[in-house]
C-alpha cells in the first residue's frame, strides 16, 4: 500500500470582529529561487510563503517524523490536530500568515536551498517544499480567526491539489500527493477544532515531501521539480513548480 505523504492543515481561531482588508501578497510575499508560480484562471486566493529544504520524514512505514516536523514548523499553541484538516485550528492569531512558514523553519533550524546531496533526498532525509494559502484579496466574511475579514470562502471549496515529481524532466513519481482541502463546514470529521459556522477559511498550509525510496529505483542525482495544481470549485487555482537538484 502506498504510504501517504502529504498533510493539509487550515490553521484558523477565533477573534476580534472588525473587519480587515487583504493585504497586498504580490508586494510582501515573494517566493524563493527554485519555486514558480503561475495563474490558472483568476483565482481570489495565492500560495505565500514557500519554503524548499531537507528535513526527516523518518522511516517506512510510519515516516513519524513527518507528523513531527510539521508540527514544530508551525506554532504549537495556535494549531492542533483537526480530523479532515491535520493541524488545525488552535489559539486565536491575526492576519496577515505570509511568514509563519519562514518563522518554523528558523525555530526548527532548516534552511531553504535547491541542491542537496544525495544523503539529504534518501533514508529517512526527504526533500520537502511547503507554503500557506492565503485570500488575494478573497472575500470578507467569518472564520474561526475573525468575526469579519478576508477569507478564502467555502463556496470554492474543496480546493483540489495534485502533484508528481519529475526528474531530469521525466516523469519520477507520479504519486507525490493528491488530495482536496475541504470547506469549514458540519462535515468536517472529529476532532472538530472551529465552533460555530463560518464562511470560510482565513488560510491554510500544504506540505509536501519526496524522497528516493518513493521512485522507481535507479540513479539518485538529477534535477528534480515538483509540479503541483491547486484549483477550486471554479476552476481557478495555481500551477506549481518547485525545484532542485540532488548531487
Amino acid at each position: 500500500m502506498r504510504i501517504l505523504r502529504i498533510v493539509l492543515l487550515s490553521l484558523l481561531a477565533i477573534g476580534v470582529a472588525t473587519a480587515q482588508a487583504a493585504p497586498d501578497y504580490h508586494s510582501q510575499c515573494k517566493q524563493p529561487a527554485p519555486v514558480k508560480i503561475k495563474k490558472i484562471g483568476h483565482p481570489i486566493w495565492k500560495p505565500v510563503d514557500f519554503h524548499v529544504f531537507t528535513a526527516s520524514i523518518g522511516a517506512p512505514p510510519d515516516l513519524l517524523d513527518f507528523g513531527k516536523n510539521q508540527t514544530g514548523l508551525l506554532y504549537p499553541l495556535r494549531h492542533q490536530d483537526c480530523g479532515g484538516l491535520g493541524r488545525g485550528p488552535g489559539d486565536p492569531h491575526q492576519p496577515p500568515y505570509i511568514h509563519e512558514m519562514e518563522a518554523g523553519l528558523d525555530i526548527m533550524n532548516f534552511a531553504d536551498a535547491n541542491v542537496f546531496r544525495e544523503a539529504d533526498f534518501s533514508t529517512t532525509n526527504g526533500v520537502w517544499a511547503v507554503w500557506m494559502t492565503v485570500p488575494n484579496p478573497g472575500t470578507t466574511g467569518s472564520s474561526p480567526d475573525f468575526k469579519s475579514g478576508p477569507i478564502i470562502p467555502n463556496t470554492l471549496f474543496p480546493i483540489h491539489i495534485a502533484g508528481e515529481t519529475f526528474r531530469n524532466n521525466q516523469l519520477w513519481d507520479p504519486y507525490l500527493g493528491t488530495f482536496d482541502v475541504p470547506p469549514l463546514d458540519s462535515n468536517l470529521p472529529p476532532p472538530i477544532c472551529i465552533t460555530g459556522p463560518v464562511d470560510g477559511h482565513s488560510h491554510f498550509p500544504v506540505f509536501y515531501a519526496e524522497n528516493a525510496n518513493f521512485g522507481p529505483g535507479g540513479p539518485i542525482a538529477g534535477h528534480y521539480e515538483f509540479r503541483i495544481t491547486m484549483t477550486d470549485t471554479t476552476g481557478n487555482g495555481w500551477s506549481i513548480t518547485a525545484a532542485f537538484t540532488v548531487r
